[in-house]
């Protein structure tokens, strides 16, 4: 009876050793499992920051771009008022001219008719 204990006991040591390399075995996979689940979710998260950094740098062009386009159109609008001002001292000082030549041209011809 000593013999089956000790075999037992033999069997059950043996068992427990592989039992516990098998489980060491496993365990390192779960954790190689788990350290690559969590570097590719650092990953993902890396790439989710540089798009929303990538979206935001565009949002901010736009907006730079926007407010270009607006001043630009602002001064247009200013540089248009001033021409068209200017156009109307140009169009009443002519037509002042040249009512001033054709009324002196009429005295002149009126001078002379009378002479």
């Amino acid at each position: 009876m000593s013999y089956v204990a000790v075999v037992t006991v033999a069997g059950s040591i043996i068992t427990s050793v592989i039992g516990g390399a098998r489980a060491k075995k496993e365990a390192q996979k779960q954790r190689e499992l788990q350290k690559k689940a969590i570097l590719a979710n650092l990953t993902s998260q890396e790439k989710l920051k540089y798009e929303e950094l990538k979206i935001l740098g565009e949002v901010e062009r736009t907006k730079i771009l926007a407010n270009s386009m607006l001043s630009y159109r602002t001064a247009l609008q200013e540089q248009n008022t001033k021409r068209l001002n200017d156009t109307w001292i140009y169009v009443a000082g002519s037509g002042l001219g040249v009512s001033l030549i054709y009324g002196v041209s009429l005295v002149a011809k009126n001078s002379m008719e009378s002479k």
